[in-house]
């Protein structure tokens, strides 16, 4: 999509070089959340991040600036992905998780990226960048940003004020979710549901990651490997969080793909309960596997959510 873009755009405007014609100006896109990850849902979101290497100009009959042409690039690829036809679409593109959101520029200059990550960005958005990973464009320019914004990210003395902080924001979702009247149970937002496990491994990438950079990995299940490895996460909590985690991704995608959804909430009927224990493998029958599959669900969010409080909240070694 990129490539076709480009290829388009550079037909009509030229190819866009850095200032005085030093250079090339290069483009990238970084892939953020699950698809950094590796780690897609049926349904997902894809989150993607737009860079170019520096301001300049085209060299075509009709010129723009290289942020003009940016820009353009950014939007287009977007609206590819994300249109829809008679035959479907690719995929819903996100782009909140750039620098200052939706009220940002859809794509940046390298140096003002790395500006705001120094200077402006909040514990969160250090920690999201963990799954960041180039997947499309200028390999070279996405390495350097990354490289860049790694020492932000991992800290080289064990500094637990990082994680206090995104443990508050977590702690901010968790109560807008008992405020908000209950309609199912959401196995992703919910104490000790999938964000809670994702945010757990991160936080203790973030405490050890800066003096072992093996437990550095965009992926929620590596990275846990990894962590267990070198013994920053104990054989027990490991089992049980990698049986949570694989028991509540199966479960979100036996929800997902049934209607091409995003749907984190587990129904309410009856009916729908038992297709969906079927679907798990816990069996049929007249409430019996409705009921199993609930229990095992609120199972593994209490294991989950007492791993996560002793690990995070109690600040106790792990």
């Amino acid at each position: 999509a990129l490539e076709r873009v480009i290829e388009e755009l550079a037909a009509v405007h030229g190819r866009p070089w850095v200032a005085d014609h030093r250079a090339p100006c290069e483009f990238t896109v970084l892939a953020l959340g699950k698809l950094g990850g590796q780690e897609l849902n049926y349904s997902s979101d894809i989150d993607l991040m737009f860079l170019y290497s520096a301001p300049g100009e085209t060299d075509g009959a009709r010129r723009i600036t290289a942020r003009e042409f940016s820009t353009k690039v950014a939007s287009q690829v977007t609206g590819l992905l994300s249109s829809v036809t008679p035959e479907g679409f690719c995929y819903r593109v996100d782009l909140r998780l750039r620098p200052e959101g939706r009220l940002g520029e859809i794509a940046l200059p390298l140096e003002a990226a790395l500006d705001y990550y120094q200077g402006r960005a909040r514990d969160w958005e250090l920690q999201m960048l963990i799954k960041a990973r180039v997947a499309a464009g200028s390999r070279s320019l996405g390495r350097r940003f990354l490289d860049s914004v790694e020492p932000l990210i991992y800290k080289t003395t064990t500094d637990f004020s990082a994680v206090e902080s995104v443990a508050e924001t977590r702690e901010r979702i968790h109560e807008k979710l008992r405020r908000r009247a209950p309609a199912g149970l959401d196995i992703k937002l919910t104490r000790g549901g999938i964000r809670d496990i994702e945010f757990l491994v991160q936080c203790l990438q973030r405490l050890y990651g800066g003096r072992d950079p093996w437990v550095r990995h965009g992926g929620t299940l590596f990275a846990m490997h990894r962590l267990r490895d070198k013994g920053y996460l104990g054989a027990r909590d490991f089992a049980r969080l990698q049986s949570a985690y694989h028991f509540l991704r199966t479960l979100e995608h036996r929800l997902q793909v049934a209607h091409d959804r995003q749907v984190h909430t587990l129904p309410q009927e009856s009916e729908a309960l038992e297709v969906l224990a079927a679907k798990m493998g816990l069996g049929r029958g007249a409430g019996a596997s409705a009921d199993i599959l609930l229990s095992e669900t609120r199972r593994h969010l209490g294991e989950v959510a007492e791993i996560y409080d002793r690990l995070i909240h109690g600040h106790g070694p792990p």
